[in-house]
């Protein structure tokens, strides 16, 4: 994955107090490691805080060093991208999840106090075989995924919306449309509700895949309002991540297929 094709997207000039995004990336291929830290350093607002070969040691990292996205591969020895997903995503507080940049971050922005740090989101490294384990890792609670192949443009965009709180710009719906397995006998009524109107709007919204821009101008509200209703979403649901939003909507017969 080459730098220098990127290096013009996201590559703004940020205020000094401005907080970078910590990223961590999980992968037991030294060489495409290699390529997403030359990557990843590329960035002004991005800062690489460690890698792992295996899903214990992402874990271990995770818990060390508090990244805000973790690029998570699926297939590694010992334990996978998709148990790791699980384990690293549990301790995430759904409240807090597309805070945005900044959460759990002290005054020098470069990570406050680590307890109280919110877990990562995890952005899932496949390939287009492994579309099953990619919707099982959604369900687990990663944000989103990217193919190996990808543009460098395309990763960076996905770190920076997942880390705001937004959609990705590769959809989940079509993987999440294919495996997702309808619960017996939910309806809207019981799926959604916790939910007031105008979020069980955001909610079928979002579901769709949605970026959060386009759910303001199509419910008329600010994107600040979306990001609010967006969490509000979570918390209700005991959901982790905008992708778990997709598989609930699909589980529970909300979208069609």
């Amino acid at each position: 994955m080459s730098a220098a094709r990127a290096s013009a997207a996201g590559g703004a000039e940020l205020a000094a107090e401005d907080r970078r995004i910590r990223v961590v990336v999980v992968d037991d291929q030294e060489l495409f490691v290699y390529g997403l830290r030359m990557l990843i350093d590329s960035q002004r607002d991005l800062d690489l805080v460690g890698t792992a070969g295996d899903g214990a040691a992402a874990v271990d990292l995770v818990r060390r060093t508090r990244p805000d996205v973790v690029l998570m591969d699926i297939r590694m020895p010992g334990t996978n991208g998709i148990e790791a997903t699980r384990l690293i995503v549990g301790e995430r507080d759904p409240d807090a999840a597309g805070a945005g940049a900044g959460a759990g971050a002290g005054a020098d922005g470069v990570g406050g106090d680590p307890s109280a740090a919110p877990a990562p989101q995890v952005v899932v490294l496949t390939t287009f075989q492994q579309e099953e384990a990619v919707f099982q890792a959604m369900r687990h609670g990663a944000s989103a995924f990217v193919t190996k192949d990808v543009t460098p443009e395309v990763l960076l965009d996905t770190i920076r919306a997942v880390h705001a709180g937004d959609a990705p710009p590769v959809p989940v719906g079509t993987v999440v449309r294919e495996f997702a397995r309808p619960a017996g006998g939910a309806d809207v009524p019981d799926a959604l509700a916790a939910l007031s109107p105008r979020e069980r709007d955001v909610f079928l919204l979002a579901a769709t895949g949605m970026r959060n821009s386009e759910i303001a101008r199509a419910a008329f509200v600010s994107e600040a309002t979306v990001k609010s209703h967006v969490r509000a979403v979570l918390h209700k649901l005991g959901l982790q991540s905008r992708a778990q939003i997709v598989v609930h909507a699909y589980e529970n017969r909300l979208l069609r297929r």
